[in-house]
């Protein structure tokens, strides 16, 4: 009899290990059962930059086919951000930038980060012979960004706020102000702005085009550059009733960015075969060499503090958010996620 319990247990727990899958939400564990997840095709958003190249390259290599995922690529439309998107429920996962994630988050936006992917893609750019060469030399000037609440605007108040410059909301040094993206360079040209804040390779394309230098990059600034600045992200409602898509959307854009790592100049070739990116080649390959592609849950964990803590100090994000607590409801993780 005894040994009939010992023989039933072990079936038991065969039968969730094949069916379920574990997972991580708030810090508790549990598991969940997958079985319905067989025929769920995923819907992903188009991804057209430098830094998205985890996401095309897991669809380029196979990755997601590999790991037994259906997908769709859906267009959102320009006033439709990715990470709008997947709240909405337009799409089920992406990914982008951690520094325009976490205010919505704290807001109580539908969305559970699942990786860091890499660091790197931001810029602040100024004209050649502005005189413009430190933080302190914008204090009264204006900086241009397409999105004042952004990931790039986030960038350029944590760097201006880390060389003791005040961008709180009461007391801010510096001014900010919204434009289309393509007019960043021309605003900025024409003297309406004294920098433009935004992301890779647009940012080495205007360098060459308008005469513009790098004031501030994520990629190389010490204070910044070993910080995961894109991390991959899925819906509440993926995490809690598909999660084993979840943990193979994730496990895929994991393996795309390793493989990226040892490849980064034969993942640039691939991009631009397929039109997920214009401009020189060697100018992309250039910038994708110099983001650090080191796949990890606990990195993004680790980054989500440092922004989020940043942008209490810089009065951005509500002095009475729990930021470790934000942290914690704001992941998912499997047991086969690359810590």
């Amino acid at each position: 009899m005894k040994r009939k319990y010992i023989y039933t247990g072990v079936v038991a727990i065969v039968a969730v290990l094949i069916a379920g899958v574990f997972i991580t939400v708030g810090g508790h564990k549990t598991t969940v059962d997958s079985s319905s997840d067989k025929n769920f095709v995923l819907k992903i958003a188009e991804n057209n930059d430098l830094c998205g190249a985890p996401q095309q390259l897991a669809v380029e290599k196979g990755y997601f086919k590999h790991a037994g995922l259906k997908v769709k690529v859906v267009k959102l439309g320009s006033d439709t951000t990715n990470f709008e998107g997947v709240n909405a429920g337009k799409i089920d996962a992406s990914n982008s930038l951690l520094g325009s994630l976490i205010q919505p988050l704290a807001n109580g936006a539908k969305v559970k980060i699942t990786t860091g992917l890499h660091s790197g893609c931001l810029q602040i750019l100024v004209k050649k012979n502005s005189g413009i060469k430190t933080a302190q030399d914008l204090v009264g000037k204006k900086i241009g960004v397409s999105d004042i609440a952004g990931s790039a605007a986030t960038y350029a108040k944590r760097y201006l706020g880390d060389y003791g410059v005040d961008v709180s909301a009461d007391h801010a040094k510096v001014q900010f102000a919204a434009y289309d993206g393509s007019e960043l360079p021309i605003v900025l040209e024409k003297g309406q702005v004294s920098a433009i804040a935004l992301g890779d390779p647009d940012t080495e394309i205007d360098k060459s085009k308008y005469n513009l230098v790098t004031l501030s990059s994520s990629a190389t600034d010490p204070k910044f550059k070993d910080e995961y600045c894109c991390v991959a992200y899925v819906s509440d409602g993926l995490a809690k009733n598909h999660p084993s898509v979840a943990a193979k959307y994730t496990q895929a854009l994991q393996k795309a960015s390793a493989w990226i790592a040892k490849h980064p100049e034969e993942a640039v070739d691939i991009q631009e075969s397929h039109h997920y990116v214009d401009g020189d080649k060697q100018m992309n390959k250039d910038m994708q060499m110099g983001y650090h592609y080191k796949p990890s849950y606990t990195g993004a964990q680790k980054a989500f503090t440092t922004v989020g803590e940043d942008l209490q100090r810089l009065d951005v994000l509500d002095k009475n958010v729990d930021v470790s607590q934000l942290q914690k409801n704001s992941f998912f993780k499997t047991s086969a996620s690359t810590n």
